[in-house]
């Protein structure tokens, strides 16, 4: 068992703090004692911009900001690594006086090796694998450096202080730019042989079911959500994305909220990512048998998501299993990666 795995049995009934985005507002006299605290800094690499906050070691977010990536760090991973840094050594610069840090956790859009710290090729940035990243922060900075997947983070965060305290066997499924899960059994953040554990965008389904088979996330992350639904807009002109598509194109994001306007399509492109990974959770579900999974991502599109996933699973799985398990919408927000990070890089300190 991992020195962090073990720790966590220890801090995994832990209630954190308040969990509100202060965004630097003045501090109030309460909060100057704890800033003047040591503080933890995490980051988590989205699928446009850098999430970046300080954390207080009871889980509450203190500063919270995103930085879009350049133009070069898009088409470089010598770009992106100089990029990362020097948005973590600007945050860390700017709260050394009132909470310094002392760890640093980071949040990728893919498997980390844990054995040797190496990012894996991310699904929508340059390539981390040949740059020895973690190194050169702790070089720069020196202090504890952690790295894990933004499931994994936000995992911790969810049952440190969301809506998984209290429950030992459970799973994370994050819903993005990239599709990947956390995974908790028996209380403890799971990682596998190497870190690479939780990868459930790479289980193959049918969404067809004509016997051909694609992996999970060419279909149900954030760029494929968008694109069948482009697709799906040649032959239904009658959506308000319609527009949107003419007018240079649309994101996740909009089509969320076209489904919160009552758009039909939009509804239904929702739904049917939601049987589509309800095709991966509901193996998951008759093997693991855990009793939550919370469906992360974009918080606008969680409901949408939460029901098609229990409505599809509950016709793939056992009675039993599927009762067992209750498949509901994670509470944190957009924050819960940076959280989760932060709080995972406290256990090296």
């Amino acid at each position: 068992m991992s020195e962090i795995d073990s720790t966590l049995m220890h801090c995994y009934s832990r209630r954190a703090g308040n969990f509100a985005m202060t965004h630097n507002l003045p501090p109030t006299e309460s909060s100057r004692e704890a800033s003047k605290e040591a503080g933890l800094l995490g980051v988590d690499l989205g699928g446009n911009h850098i999430r970046i906050g300080t954390v207080e070691r009871s889980g509450r977010l203190m500063a919270f900001r995103r930085e879009p990536y350049s133009e070069m760090a898009i088409q470089n991973s010598r770009a992106l690594a100089d990029q990362i840094l020097s948005v973590i050594r600007q945050m860390v610069e700017e709260h050394t006086s009132t909470s310094p840090v002392t760890a640093i956790g980071i949040a990728f859009p893919s498997p980390v090796d844990q054995r040797s710290h190496r990012v894996l090729p991310m699904p929508h940035l340059p390539s981390l694998a040949d740059i020895d990243l973690h190194r050169e922060i702790s070089r720069a900075l020196g202090v504890p450096i952690y790295f894990d997947n933004n499931a994994n983070a936000a995992a911790y965060a969810e049952m440190t202080a969301g809506v998984a305290r209290g429950v030992d066997d459970w799973l994370y499924l994050h819903i993005g730019a990239n599709v990947s899960a956390g995974l908790v059994q028996g209380g403890i953040l799971q990682h596998g042989t190497s870190g690479l554990a939780g990868a459930i965008g790479q289980m193959r389904i049918d969404p067809e079911r004509n016997g051909d088979s694609v992996q999970l996330e060419t279909v149900v992350s954030a760029e494929n959500i968008v694109r069948r639904t482009r697709d799906r807009l040649q032959c239904d002109k009658t959506s308000s994305l319609s527009r949107l598509g003419a007018m240079g194109g649309f994101t996740y994001d909009d089509i969320i909220t076209a489904a919160h306007s009552g758009d039909d399509l939009a509804k239904m492109m929702l739904q049917r990512t939601g049987i589509f990974i309800a095709m991966a959770i509901a193996d998951v579900t008759s093997l693991l048998n855990p009793s939550m999974i919370a469906v992360g991502g974009a918080p606008g599109g969680r409901q949408f998501l939460v029901q098609a996933i229990a409505q599809e699973t509950q016709q793939r799985v056992s009675d039993e299993a599927f009762f067992d398990c209750r498949i509901m919408p994670a509470e944190l927000g957009a924050e819960a990666g940076v959280i989760g990070a932060a709080l995972l890089a406290s256990l090296r300190a």
